[in-house]
């Protein structure tokens, strides 16, 4: 029985779609509380640009990603990122990663899926 490839969530912005930004921030958690529902969730999810105000302090979904990453998907978020949004000191679930961790993540998933 061959294993199942790895799946990466790779999040690159704190709305989904494009559009209306306050519906793009009600779909995103709208999303986040669905994955945190379901079954099937990715091994990693990646957060970068302004992705990564979603993990950290004043997010209205860290609760969620945190029971999300107690449910075994490791979370990291953009080194380079957080600091250049100021942030890097109120990172509340995960881990800082880097540019080398996310290409080496996304280059060896065998799906990555964005919102």
């Amino acid at each position: 029985m061959s294993e199942r490839p790895t799946r990466v969530l790779y999040v690159n912005s704190n709305r989904m779609g494009t559009g209306d930004e306050e519906l793009g921030r009600i779909l995103l958690q709208s999303f986040f509380k669905t994955l945190e529902a379901s079954d099937e969730k990715p091994e990693r999810m990646i957060f970068v640009n302004s992705g990564v105000r979603l993990t950290t302090e004043g997010s209205e979904l860290i609760a969620t990603l945190r029971k999300i990453e107690e449910a075994g998907v490791a979370i990291s978020s953009c080194g380079t990122c957080l600091d250049y949004y100021g942030l890097k000191e109120k990172l509340k679930v995960g881990t800082v990663g880097n540019m080398a961790g996310t290409v080496e993540s996304l280059m060896s998933a065998g799906t990555v899926v964005s919102p």
